[in-house]
């Protein structure tokens, strides 16, 4: 029984969804508030790639179990410095780089943001510094094998 496990950007739509067959999970999925047009079981689940973690499509319920746990290990905390330096291999304006990361907000926003984590900038409220988002981490490296890259430090 196909199982799709859905996290909006924002959180509002957290849900665990099964049905049989496929065609009824992406009608149900069509019914959540932040859901694009789903033609088909492709775009369902190209749709969730894009959303936060741990959300997907899966072939059973214990699959869904399996990724939600992976999703829940340590993702590494990248240095500023690596940041800077995987942007400019990949040859980004950081607005484009925080783009291709998932990033929201309009191309300001998205710029401030790489610098400040890129500068390690300490956030006003918490006074900690900024670091990528497990989810734009895993981007950033899908990103950087697909152009055969290294995330490293020169």
């Amino acid at each position: 029984m196909p199982v799709a496990t859905v996290m909006s950007q924002g959180g509002a739509i957290p849900a665990i969804l099964m049905e049989r067959p496929a065609a009824a999970l992406i009608a149900r999925l069509q019914g959540l508030t932040e859901t694009q047009e789903l033609q088909n079981e492709d775009a369902a689940r190209l749709w969730l790639q894009v959303l936060p973690a741990p959300s997907g499509w899966f072939g059973t319920a214990d699959e869904a179990r399996a990724h939600v746990k992976r999703t829940h290990l340590a993702a590494p905390i990248l240095p500023g410095k690596i940041v800077q330096d995987a942007r400019e291999q990949l040859g980004l304006s950081r607005a484009a780089f925080a783009s291709r990361l998932g990033m929201g907000g309009n191309d300001n926003t998205r710029h401030k943001s790489i610098f400040e984590i890129e500068t390690e900038a300490l956030h006003k409220s918490s006074g900690r510094a900024r670091i990528l988002n497990p989810n734009a981490v895993e981007r950033l490296k899908a990103l950087m094998a697909e152009y055969e890259l290294d995330l490293a430090a020169k």
